[in-house]
Parts: C-alpha cells; sequence; structure tokens
C-alpha cells in the first residue's frame, strides 16, 4: 500500500490510497457484501472513479442542474463536508449498510487493517471508497429531501436552492443528518445568496479534479 499527498489547485492537501492488487480486491469485496442495493442520490453528481478520472461530462451535467434551479430559486445555500472521507467511521457505515441490506463486519474489518497503517477513515482514492461516501452521503441527502430540497451534490459539496424557507429547512435538516452519522459540516465553506440580486452560476465553483501527486511519503507491506 503506498500513501501520497495530493495537492488541489486550490491547495487543499489530502492523503491518497494506492492498494496493493490483493488489498483492493478485498476491498472491493468487502464493499460489495456492505452495499449490494446502493441509493444513490437523485441529484448527485461525480466521476465513477479516483482523481485523474475522467469527469468534464459529469461537472457538465452538475453545471446544468445547478443552473437550471437558480433561475427560480429564492435562496441559495453553498457547503460541503468536512474532511469528509477521513470523517467516515463505524456509525455512518451501518447506518448506510443497513440502508443497503448488507453486512457491515468485513467493511469494518478492512477498515481497521487500513487504519493501522495510517489510513483515516474511508481511503481516497480506491473506486470503491466512492460507493461507500455516495452510500453515506445520501442519507443526509433523504434527510434534506424530506424537509423540502433535494441538495445537488458533487461528491460532498452540496448546493440548496429554491424557496427560501424550503431551502434553510432542508439545509440544517442535512447538517443535522450529518452530524447522526458522525459527520460535520464545513461551515467555513458556508455561503448563502439571492441569485436574482447576487448573480448567477459564476458565484459557485466549479468542481475540480484536477490536481498534482507529490512524492509518496508512506509504503507499507
Amino acid at each position: 500500500m503506498l500513501l501520497e499527498r495530493w495537492t488541489s489547485p486550490s491547495g487543499k492537501r489530502r492523503w491518497l490510497t494506492s492498494l496493493d492488487p490483493w488489498e483492493a480486491r478485498a476491498y472491493a469485496d468487502a464493499v460489495s457484501v456492505a452495499f449490494p442495493r446502493l441509493q444513490v442520490g437523485p441529484r448527485s453528481f461525480a466521476p465513477s472513479t479516483g482523481p485523474g478520472r475522467p469527469w468534464c461530462a459529469a461537472r457538465l451535467a452538475w453545471r446544468r442542474t445547478v443552473a437550471t434551479e437558480l433561475a427560480s430559486a429564492e435562496l441559495v445555500i453553498v457547503s460541503d463536508v468536512a474532511t469528509c472521507y477521513p470523517s467516515i467511521g463505524e456509525t455512518g457505515i451501518r447506518m448506510a449498510v443497513r440502508r443497503a441490506g448488507g453486512a457491515a463486519d468485513p467493511l469494518l474489518a478492512h477498515l481497521a487493517r487500513l487504519g493501522a497503517v495510517g489510513v483515516r477513515g474511508v481511503p481516497i482514492g480506491p473506486a470503491p471508497s466512492a460507493t461507500v461516501g455516495e452510500a453515506v452521503l445520501s442519507i443526509a441527502d433523504a434527510g434534506a429531501r424530506a424537509a423540502g430540497v433535494v441538495p445537488i451534490r458533487w461528491v460532498d459539496d452540496v448546493v440548496f436552492a429554491g424557496d427560501r424557507d424550503a431551502v434553510l429547512r432542508a439545509e440544517r435538516a442535512w447538517r443535522t443528518t450529518l452530524e447522526e452519522l458522525g459527520l460535520r459540516e464545513n461551515e467555513g465553506k458556508r455561503r448563502s445568496f439571492r441569485p436574482r440580486t447576487d448573480g448567477g452560476i459564476g458565484i459557485i465553483g466549479s468542481p475540480s479534479l484536477a490536481g498534482r501527486i507529490r512524492r509518496g511519503i508512506i509504503r507499507t507491506s
């Protein structure tokens, strides 16, 4: 297993995990057992694999959806999840696994082994991690939807747009559900605006997976 530091264009640093072939197979098998019926959020957009993957079509679909909603919205709130994948733990995984009708213990055991060699939470990089993240975050989507607005989500970046009161209720429900999952909102990135008076989609930054890999720091056997 190789851990590499990845730096985004904005300067955000993350540790990417590159699994050895046998680790990758075991991880994929554990995720499949955990989530046999993945419920994807109705307005969730993301590439299918790790950084460096094709993502232009998904980004275009995301931007079109955001633009459509902004055209008639009274209020927009933009936010994301603080250190999302590293913060996903047993509580969120068990909640998501129950929803998917799977078995959590094989996945939790595998994550515990990765944790013993320095991986926090769910490893960033392996394709199955996208399944784990989607399964967990779709629960927060459902909480917001029940409160009146379905978030438009790019991985863990979310946009709430619509009627003012519904947006406020939905964002609050999303934040509360995150806490139940053992996650938290990144309050430093939360912002709101009125698109009819403050501008359009240009206020919302496009999701980007471009970045650079720095030299590998840790290798385990």
